[in-house]
Protein backbone atom coordinates (compact mmCIF):
# COMPACT_ATOMS: atom_id res chain seq x y z
CA UNK A 1 0.00 0.00 0.00
CA UNK A 2 1.47 3.38 -0.97
CA UNK A 3 0.81 6.28 0.80
CA UNK A 4 2.59 9.40 1.12
CA UNK A 5 0.36 10.34 4.29
CA UNK A 6 2.84 9.08 6.84
CA UNK A 7 3.87 5.46 8.18
CA UNK A 8 1.61 2.64 7.48
CA UNK A 9 -1.04 2.14 10.62
CA UNK A 10 -3.53 -1.30 11.03
CA UNK A 11 -6.00 1.57 10.97
CA UNK A 12 -5.29 2.81 7.00
CA UNK A 13 -4.34 -0.92 5.97
CA UNK A 14 -8.27 -2.03 7.37
CA UNK A 15 -9.62 1.66 5.79
CA UNK A 16 -7.84 0.13 2.15
CA UNK A 17 -8.64 -3.19 2.56
CA UNK A 18 -12.55 -2.11 2.82
CA UNK A 19 -12.34 0.24 -0.13
CA UNK A 20 -10.66 -2.51 -2.11
CA UNK A 21 -13.69 -4.24 -1.56
CA UNK A 22 -16.05 -1.90 -1.96
CA UNK A 23 -14.55 -1.06 -5.16
CA UNK A 24 -14.69 -4.53 -6.62
CA UNK A 25 -19.03 -4.54 -5.38
CA UNK A 26 -19.36 -0.97 -7.88
CA UNK A 27 -17.25 -3.29 -10.51
CA UNK A 28 -14.22 -0.74 -11.21
CA UNK A 29 -11.38 -2.59 -10.71
CA UNK A 30 -9.09 -2.35 -13.18
CA UNK A 31 -7.02 -5.01 -12.31
CA UNK A 32 -9.77 -7.75 -12.44
CA UNK A 33 -9.55 -8.15 -15.71
CA UNK A 34 -6.01 -10.38 -15.48
CA UNK A 35 -6.22 -13.79 -15.77
CA UNK A 36 -6.35 -15.36 -12.43
CA UNK A 37 -8.52 -13.10 -10.63
CA UNK A 38 -7.51 -9.98 -8.79
CA UNK A 39 -4.44 -10.03 -6.08
CA UNK A 40 -5.47 -7.07 -4.90
CA UNK A 41 -8.86 -8.48 -3.55
CA UNK A 42 -7.74 -11.54 -2.17
CA UNK A 43 -5.12 -9.47 -0.05
CA UNK A 44 -7.91 -7.34 1.40
CA UNK A 45 -10.36 -9.79 1.87
CA UNK A 46 -7.57 -11.62 4.06
CA UNK A 47 -7.00 -8.31 5.73
CA UNK A 48 -10.37 -7.60 6.73
CA UNK A 49 -11.34 -11.62 8.08
CA UNK A 50 -7.49 -11.76 9.86
CA UNK A 51 -8.93 -8.06 11.65
CA UNK A 52 -12.31 -9.51 12.40
CA UNK A 53 -10.64 -12.70 13.61
CA UNK A 54 -8.26 -10.70 15.88
CA UNK A 55 -11.07 -10.07 18.54
CA UNK A 56 -11.36 -13.67 19.23
CA UNK A 57 -7.29 -14.33 20.49
CA UNK A 58 -7.44 -15.78 23.74
CA UNK A 59 -4.78 -12.97 25.02
CA UNK A 60 -7.25 -10.32 24.63
CA UNK A 61 -9.71 -11.78 27.46
CA UNK A 62 -6.40 -12.34 29.59
CA UNK A 63 -6.64 -10.82 32.95
CA UNK A 64 -3.87 -8.15 33.68
CA UNK A 65 -1.87 -8.55 37.39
Amino acid sequence: MAMDDGPETPATVLWASKRVITQHQRGTCKQCRLDGGCETLNWAVANVKANRQAGNRPDRYATQP
